[in-house]
Order: C-alpha cells, then sequence, then structure tokens
C-alpha cells in the first residue's frame, strides 16, 4: 500500500485524523508524523508528553523526542529541554543535519532559538499539582498508566519515517534519559525493511534496543506482528533470566510495504492504525502468556479510562 501509519495510545487519534488529511493531500510523510505528534504535545489533558507534562523530581517539564527520515537513515532528537514549544517539529530539523543532529539541554534549546521555533512554559497548574501530590506518596518510579510515549510510524510512497514525544518517566532524576530519544531503542526507520517504536519504561526497553531488533527481525523475513511479538517476548524472557522484573513495554512497527503491528506485556494497549483511507482504533492485548490484536468497538471504549 501506498499510504499507512500506526502510532501508540488511542489519545493519538486526533492527531492521526490530521495525518490522514495531509496524506490524502500527497503531503509529505513528514508533514504527517509531524501533525499526529503536535497535536497530543499541545494539548494539555495528555499528561505524559508537551505541554502539562509530567515533571521530574526537581517539578521541571524536561522534554525528549526524536525523528528518523527511513530513506536517508538521517535522524534528529532533542533531550531535556524546557519549554519548547513543539520537541517534534526540533527533532525533524535536526534529522537533516550529519552531526550535531543529537542534543541535550541548554544546548537544544539555543538550536531551537537561534532556528526561529516556538517557546511554551509547559509547566501548567495540573502539573504543579501532580508534582506537589506525588511527593507525598511513595516514589517507586514506574511507566505511566493509561498512556506514555506518543509514537508515530509513517509511509507515503516508498518514504518511511519514525517520530516520538514524551516527557519521560513522572519523577525522573535530573538528567535522566529514558528510550525515546535514544536510535535503535525508542525508535528506528529503515525504509528497506521497515520502522518499530517503542513506549513505557525505557531503562527496560533500551537494556533490549527494541526497535532496531524489530526491524533487523523485519530484515531477516519476519512478518511484522511476528517480529513485535517475537522480539518483545524474548526480551521479557532475558530480563527474567536477569533477574529483573520488566516493567510495561509495548511496541509498534511498519514493514516497507506498509503493514503494520503492535505487541504489549500489559494487559490492553490502544493504537492507531491508517492504511489507504482508513483508520481504525485498534487494541493489543497479553493475557496467560498469548497475544492478541482486535478493532476496538464502542462497549471496548466505552469501559477504557486511558487516554
Amino acid at each position: 500500500m501506498n499510504k499507512a501509519m500506526i502510532s501508540t495510545w488511542k489519545m493519538s487519534y486526533d492527531g492521526m485524523l490530521k495525518a490522514k488529511d495531509i496524506l490524502q493531500q500527497d503531503g509529505s510523510v513528514q508533514a504527517a508524523i509531524l501533525a499526529a505528534i503536535q497535536d497530543v504535545e499541545a494539548r494539555e489533558e495528555f499528561i505524559s508528553v508537551g505541554h502539562g507534562g509530567l515533571p521530574n523530581a526537581q517539578g521541571h517539564v524536561q522534554l525528549d523526542s526524536a525523528y528518523m527520515n527511513g530513506n536517508t537513515l538521517g535522524f534528529g532528537g532533542i533531550i531535556e529541554v524546557e519549554n519548547v514549544e513543539s520537541p517534534i517539529a526540533v527533532a525533524a530539523k535536526l534529522s537533516d543535519y550529519k552531526v550535531n543532529c543529537l542534543l541535550s539541554g541548554k544546548g537544544a534549546e539555543a538550536f531551537a532559538q537561534e532556528e526561529g521555533f516556538a517557546f511554551q512554559n509547559h509547566m501548567t497548574s495540573q502539573s504543579k499539582k501532580r508534582w506537589q501530590d506525588k511527593q507525598k506518596e511513595d516514589m517507586e518510579l514506574k511507566a505511566y498508566e493509561g498512556h506514555d510515549t506518543v509514537c508515530v510510524l509513517g509511509k507515503c510512497q516508498d518514504e518511511l519515517a519514525a517520530g516520538v514525544s514524551t516527557s519521560g518517566l513522572f519523577m525522573k532524576h535530573e538528567g535522566r534519559v529514558g528510550d525515546s530519544p535514544i536510535i535503535g531503542s525508542g525508535f528506528y526507520s529503515d525504509a528497506l525493511y521497515g520502522s518499530a517504536a517503542a513506549t513505557g519504561l525505557g531503562e527496560d526497553i533500551m537494556r533490549g534496543c527494541l526497535s532496531i531488533r524489530i526491524v533487523d527481525a523485519m530484515a531477516a523475513g519476519m512478518s511484522v506482528q511476528a517480529a513485535v511479538d517475537t522480539v518483545l517476548d524474548a526480551h521479557v524472557k532475558r530480563m527474567q533470566m536477569a533477574n529483573r522484573t520488566c516493567d510495561a513495554i509495548s511496541v509498534i512497527a511498519m514493514d516497507k510495504d506498509g503493514n503494520c503491528g503492535a505487541s504489549t506485556n500489559i494487559s490492553e494497549f490502544p493504537y492507531v492504525v491508517i492504511q489507504e483511507d482508513d483508520i481504525k482504533l485498534m487494541v493489543a492485548t497479553y493475557q496467560n502468556g498469548k497475544h492478541d490484536n482486535f478493532e476496538a468497538d464502542a462497549a471496548w471504549i466505552k469501559q477504557y479510562t486511558g487516554d
């Protein structure tokens, strides 16, 4: 198929509708991916990404984002930025650079300012309240329930790309970096084979470099759904062998032909798929050691409490 996209979480649905319109008007895959992610970044109600994001331990909303062009293998990313309105826009710009394409902190913010990107204070009253309330609770750090990183993979004709954006682990240590902006772990795209991205606890995802392993599995001839299931199951098993508990991980992938797949180690993981002119909210499940995928119906949507 010529046009296809897949994204993480139910919260990405409205943005994917915008992306679908762009693809139907023969827009670029980059424009479609940015539209989908920026819709999530801008909306305060989606508290794990962008505006109103989850603060770190010091009470700062620090954002990570990355973008990869699967045809050129160009990638760009920003880490621990504050007040950049759209992190994915800056990451996409950096993907055109041969070097200095992954920037962090003040350096990333300075680049964004020099290039004329808009700035906005992402610490909302609700972000501050969540931070204040969390200090009264236990400090166990784990993936945020109900939603996490927004990841979007896209294909338009022979162009493939991947984009991700997140506020990272809630109450993370100052300086902590998760998987999202790390090439090969949080995302990877190669137009010869396909793309993949991950959401969940970054440290556990990085221990398996899951995104590039999924793309490698597709390159070896595995179907997209078999690739995500096999790689995730093998990683969970390896973590168990190392006496590590594997926190929540969900992965999405798309092969070079636009076929999509998703897998998870939690009970339910919603994701959105566009194939040509069709858009669907899908659900990946994991129960009793078995994976399944189905299209969400009205009854499922009504009972779902996440974003």
